[in-house]
């Protein structure tokens, strides 16, 4: 019995009652906030104000704070307006009336009830500045309340009755009023339309600043979708005259909007019976202020030509010839001068002095080149003494150019001629619009010939967007072709910089002419009928640059390789290895080998998936362990044989390589112990902490194309090694741990964000750390270290994320230097010598943490941050219905100087520069350090600075300063 009573009271007690699991409670860092004194205390001090400069004061003391709470901003308008009521300057009242705009904005003010407050003030006063002042701040008020018509039709009434004052400056303030506010659509058009009438009667104002306003006005509402009406096309054609600039450039663009708004309407011609196209009238006169005495006004006018591209072929075509009169003698045809022979009469009636005179004379005076239409706009344009004016017309040209290529072969001699302009802007501009209509363009020898001679240029830009030209453009001769290769290579022995760019150049110049090279191989080859001649160095820069040309054109044209001598077939394997992108594979007959590229399907997306199911499966630790080491070997091996899938591969074993070692830290139990301190094993392990954080920033920064899922892995295991460090710094160092405490806080609220905004579930180690952190009161660093060692002391390695094929790695390559210089660059020690850099830089997510490092013998090292203005980015020409080509954002070319410094050296050296990121800014706090501000002067064993290529080895020797004479 006793027995049964005891088996009894252990089954009662052994009863297991599963709690169901509590929600996560969401981390919350409070921050305190900087307390600022209210703007409502500075209210009260109004009323002890004794001159109106003090309440001034006051006042910008209001408008400095702008602090309110919402029980009292009601208050604060009330006492506002009671001093408003008062104060007798002006100055006061205007910036009364301005807070009133600045509270509206606040949140839980009263805008409705600020708006009659402001109205009602207004009513009483007669200051032109501060009614001016108060529509300004009826202006905003009202955008607040956007969709709110009672209160807009209202502030357009007010608006109107100030439009009677005696000042421009109010009657400005009221056009400004009615073309934002007025409403528009519906019901309210035919009112709407009554209001733009009654405003466009003021565009006869003695006042050019109220006929501006005006102007303005009705091309803010147009805007806005009230449509002006064409009926007005003649009066604002009148205003293209005016004596002031402001005027003139409303009524341009008011001009403009009627042309491309109404086109086919048909108007009648001033002192003619004919009728055109609104359009092309509209066009004429935009051409007209080209010839205008304002610089704004001709390059608006140059800007809008290109946008006209409805406009009928003769008036567009007549833009490129100015010949409009011979001698100040009208240009008429023979039958149009026997026609008025006829019509004239015989006699004279005598009504009229010399009403006889002959009919063909004109006098000089009474002829106007304003009135030539048209005629000559884009050589004017092209011809202005200003920059501005002369990029807007290039611009436009190209523009127009491209809708008809009649005009487009018209405007050829017209863009090479812009090729000797003085501005480098503009030869860029010219150069980039000649190639965006190259494909309706052939290019004559004497058209050649001037875009040669621009070779010569000094800018880098200039020559390689000629190189870029000329693999658009097509070239009419043979001749063309041979003057084309011999200045290219007589501009590669000038600048042997742009042997890569050239290199391209004339791949592309072989495939567009395949027929004109054919006849020049002999001549360019070097080929003898009789005798043999020596066989040229395959190294040369020169020599490689025929032989690109003639290989891409045998690729069009087998003939051609019939000519090849023996020695040129094994140039071609050899270039063919070493230059696979820009020698083509040729079929070569007879005993020569077939070196087609043959597409075939590799299935490493599929080994990928295979390999990391294989780990994942993995039945204990060890074996785990074992398949992981042999998936990183194969992963790293993976990415050097398949680009397809190098981005996934490196990015795959980099993860895993990361586990590994996060693997190795936990199973060493010294990481956690004090008495590791000062040995050897304490060094080991602080430097495997630095790699390890090293390589989280590099998955979280150096990779683009990263899904959701990636990217919430990658910050799960950044926040373990955090708090592998945290534990570490806190345990078994001596280093201050608040800086990366408050960091590792502010990690782990980033983590549970983005998983809660993608709707991801954390892992087992992450969910334990939200858990134990949310219900952690003192996030001081010794019980945040606490309560994260038995964490890390149970946690299991998460599985290596689904390769992701469209996973790219930022990498960098090095043009120049080459590093095979063995002349040593001299320099006076302690100043500095430049060393061009050229570098392309690829899936780069922000260049403006990219830095060029410098590493000098004595092991200090450099980071030195380039200028914006020398990124430039990489054109994508490898599409063939592309004449400029594509460019990335994350593609970029970097071309700079670096300048190199240091103390004397008793030999020559060799210092080492390459590419690195510098994420100190963008991880602020990261590793316990502050941000870096100019990035100079840093240090090895930074796991923010990531290595984005293997340096390049340059010889430099500092001298000492001579002495004397």
């Amino acid at each position: 019995m006793a027995a049964l009573l005891k088996k009894r009271a252990l089954a009662e007690y052994s009863q297991v009652i599963q709690e169901p699991p509590k929600p996560l409670k969401k981390l919350r860092l409070v921050k305190k906030l900087i307390s600022g004194s209210s703007a409502a205390a500075y209210v009260g001090l109004l009323e002890k104000s004794k001159t109106s400069n003090d309440a001034l004061q006051v006042l910008l003391r209001i408008s400095d704070s702008l602090k309110f709470q919402e029980e009292d901003l009601a208050d604060v308008i009330k006492k506002l307006a009671e001093h408003f009521q008062q104060e007798n300057e002006s100055a006061v009242r205007a910036k009364i009336l301005s807070l009133f705009g600045d509270i509206g904005s606040e949140s839980g003010a009263d805008v409705p009830g600020i708006i009659e407050e402001t109205v009602e003030l207004l009513k009483k006063e007669d200051s032109h500045k501060v009614i001016a002042q108060g529509l300004s701040a009826l202006l905003r008020l009202g955008k607040l309340l956007p969709d709110n018509t009672t209160i807009h039709h209202k502030l357009v009434l007010v608006a109107k009755e100030y439009l009677s004052d005696t000042s421009h400056y109010v009657k400005c303030k009221c056009f400004e009023l009615i073309g934002e506010l007025l409403p528009v659509g519906g019901a309210s058009d035919s009112n709407a339309h009554a209001v733009m009438k009654q405003v466009g009667d003021y565009r006869h104002s003695e006042e050019p600043r109220v006929r501006s306003a005006a102007l303005r006005t009705m091309l803010t509402l147009h805007e806005r979708g009230l449509k002006l009406d064409s009926s007005v096309y003649a009066e604002i054609c009148l205003a293209l005259k005016d004596d002031y600039e402001i005027v003139r450039q409303v009524a341009l663009k008011l001009v403009w909007i009627l042309g491309q708004t109404y086109p086919e309407n048909m108007i009648t011609v001033s002192d003619s019976d004919e009728e055109i196209r609104l359009v092309d009238d509209a066009f004429g006169k935009v051409c007209l202020m080209i010839n205008d005495l304002s610089m704004r006004v001709r390059t608006l006018a140059a800007q809008f030509l290109g946008t006209m591209t409805l406009v009928s072929p003769k008036f567009l075509q007549q833009t490129l010839d100015k010949k409009l009169m011979s001698n100040m003698r009208k240009k008429c045809s023979a039958h149009e001068r026997a026609w008025e022979n006829v019509t004239s009469g015989e006699w004279s009636s005598g009504k009229k002095w010399a009403d006889d005179a002959p009919r063909e004379v004109v006098e000089a005076d009474s002829v106007s080149l304003m009135s030539s239409g048209s005629c000559g706009a884009f050589v004017h344009g092209l011809e202005d003494e200003y920059q501005e004016v002369r990029n807007a017309s290039v611009d436009s040209l190209c523009s127009l150019a491209m809708h008809d290529p009649q005009f487009a072969q018209m405007s050829l001699d017209f863009l090479v001629d812009m090729f000797n302009d003085e501005i480098e802007d503009v030869r860029l501009k010219a150069i980039d619009s000649l190639t965006k209509i190259s494909k309706y363009t052939v290019l004559r020898e004497d058209q050649l010939e001037t875009i040669l001679g621009a070779l010569k240029d000094f800018s880098i830009d200039v020559r390689e967007g000629l190189h870029r030209m000329l693999s658009a453009c097509r070239l009419s001769s043979k001749g063309c072709l041979q003057m084309c290769v011999e200045s290219l290579l007589d501009n590669l022995k000038k600048y042997p910089m742009d042997r890569r760019s050239t290199w391209r150049c004339l791949q592309k110049i072989g495939q567009a002419h395949p027929e004109l090279t054919l006849p020049l191989v002999p001549e360019l080859l070097a080929i003898h009928p009789f005798f043999d001649t020596p066989e040229p160095d395959v190294e040369d820069p020169a020599y490689i640059c025929i032989l690109i040309l003639v290989f891409n054109a045998a690729q069009h044209c087998p003939t051609m390789l019939q000519l090849f001598e023996e020695h040129t077939l094994k140039h071609y394997s050899y270039l063919r290895d070493t230059m696979p992108n820009l020698v083509p594979a040729l079929r070569l007959n007879g005993s020569r080998r077939t070196a087609d590229l043959v597409s075939v399907e590799t299935g490493t997306a599929q080994f990928l998936d295979s390999m990391l199911a294989r780990v994942e499966a993995a039945p204990n630790p060890r074996i785990r362990e074992e398949l992981l080491e042999a998936a990183q070997r194969d992963l790293t091996r993976l990415a050097t044989i398949d680009s397809a899938v190098a981005g996934a591969a490196q990015f795959c074993a980099l993860y895993i390589g990361s586990q590994l070692l996060m693997g190795k830290l936990l199973s060493n139990r010294l990481w956690a112990n004090p008495s590791t301190l000062a040995t050897q094993q304490g060094n080991i392990i602080r430097n495997s902490i630095t790699l390890l954080l090293q390589h989280c920033l590099k998955l979280q920064h150096l990779f683009v194309g990263l899904r959701e899922e990636d990217l919430a892995a990658v910050k799960q295991f950044k926040l373990k090694a955090l708090a592998l460090q945290l534990v570490y710094i806190v345990r078994a160092s001596n280093s201050s741990a608040l800086a990366l405490c408050e960091h590792f806080l502010e990690q782990v609220e980033d983590t549970q964000r983005h998983l809660s905004d993608q709707g991801l579930q954390p892992e087992p180690f992450t969910a334990s750390v939200f858990k134990e952190m949310s219900q952690l009161d003192d996030t001081k660093p010794g019980p945040v270290a606490r309560c994260l060692l038995p964490l890390l002391q149970v946690s299991s390695p998460a599985p290596p994320p689904r390769p992701n094929i469209a996973v790219r790695m930022s990498t960098a390559v090095i043009m120049e230097p080459t590093g095979e210089v063995d002349a040593a660059l001299k320099f006076t020690a302690g100043l500095v010598v430049g060393v061009p850099l050229d570098a392309e830089l690829c899936n780069v997510r922000n260049a403006a943490t990219l830095r060029v490092k410098v590493k000098y013998p004595d092991q200090q090292t450099q980071l030195i941050v380039p200028k914006r203005s020398d990124f430039r980015p990489i054109t994508i020409s490898n599409k063939e219905d592309s004449v400029t080509g594509d460019t990335s954002d994350t593609d970029l070319r970097l071309l700079t100087t670096v300048l190199v410094s240091h103390q004397v050296w008793t030999e020559a050296c060799t210092i080492d520069i390459s590419l690195a990121l510098d994420l100190t800014d963008v991880e602020s706090g990261f590793a316990g350090r502050k941000p870096s501000g100019s990035g100079v002067g840093k240090t090895d064993g930074d796991p923010c600075v990531i290595d984005l290529c293997k340096p390049v080895k340059v010889y430099v020797s500092p001298k000492p300063v001579k002495r004397g004479i």
